[in-house]
């Protein structure tokens, strides 16, 4: 008996999985060795955390009368300097060191290799069919406009798409469109337990919420941080927003022991364990000024 015929779409699959395991076979030895690059995104976070906190003393001290209108605008002046030099420092750092080529073209050009061969052997038509959807979730390189626009139309025909959810809501946090944000975080955890999950989408979820509300943590948004602590307790992000959740209440013991716990994941001779120790330490005196305070008051 003859067999049946190999089918356009099954031929294509098999020759692009042959094709992407001989890739790996060549790229995964130069891929893993390389360690993680800078998480960059990070360090910018928390330098925003530390001038939120000294914004925060300085208007505490004038409110309290230790500082004249034009000390308190002076020192405001510094820290607004000093936060925008690392803002420019953070665009302007070189990136980390490019990895050795061959890897990368040999993992890009085998399953590259694949679709060619069904081009001439398959049905080029039928890769296409299912374009339009993968165009939606990983953006098509276009204006960001555009690319909200392909995510709403996606989405509006995949509502239980989680992943497309927090691409929506990122798209729109990068636009300052917080609440819309919020709201798209929402639908993504509704909509995939996977998702639900996720620490890191919560906090995302809790950061979006609280620049709705005009950038504070308070309420919702500090119950979506500790949410995220309770999925993961040494999650980064989770706890420099738990810390500046407690400070902006005045919790500066609480503060000072989540940016502990955050402080021993961090290389002792990083710019941000520096960054942090500083933090931590002057929420460490504000506690002991309080205590004072309040046994004075006794």
């Amino acid at each position: 008996m003859n067999a049946l015929p190999m089918s356009d779409a099954l031929l294509f699959w098999l020759l692009a999985v042959a094709m992407a395991g001989v890739a790996l076979v060549f790229a995964l030895p130069g891929l893993l060795a390389r360690s993680a690059p800078p998480a960059r995104g990070r360090r910018a976070e928390m330098n925003a955390a530390i001038y939120r906190g000294e914004l925060a003393d300085l208007a505490r001290e004038r409110a309290e009368g230790r500082l004249t209108e034009p000390q308190y605008a002076r020192a405001r002046e510094e820290i607004e300097r000093r936060l925008l030099a690392d803002a420019a420092g953070e665009r302007a750092a070189p990136p980390a060191d490019a990895p050795r080529a061959a890897p990368y073209v040999m993992a890009i050009a085998l399953p590259a290799l694949a679709f060619g061969l069904y081009a001439v052997f398959g049905n080029p038509l039928a890769i296409g069919e299912g374009s339009a959807a993968a165009t939606a979730i990983t953006g098509n390189g276009g204006t960001v406009p555009a690319r909200r626009d392909e995510l709403l139309r996606h989405l509006a025909g995949n509502p239980r798409d989680g992943r497309g959810w927090v691409l929506l809501a990122r798209t729109d946090f990068e636009t300052d469109r917080f609440a819309e944000a919020a709201a798209s975080y929402a639908r993504a955890l509704a909509a995939s337990p996977k998702i639900a999950g996720d620490a890191g989408v919560w906090c995302e979820y809790a950061d979006a919420l609280g620049m709705a509300q005009g950038g504070a943590l308070a309420g919702r948004p500090r119950e979506f941080v500790m949410r995220a602590l309770t999925l993961d307790p040494a999650h980064p992000k989770a706890l420099e927003m738990a810390g500046s959740a407690a400070y902006e209440q005045q919790d500066f013991a609480a503060a000072a022991q989540y940016w502990q716990r955050l402080l021993a994941q961090l290389p002792a001779s990083s710019v941000r364990h520096r960054e942090l120790a500083a933090a931590i330490a002057r929420a460490e005196r504000l506690t002991l000024a309080a205590s004072g305070s309040s046994g004075a008051h006794k």
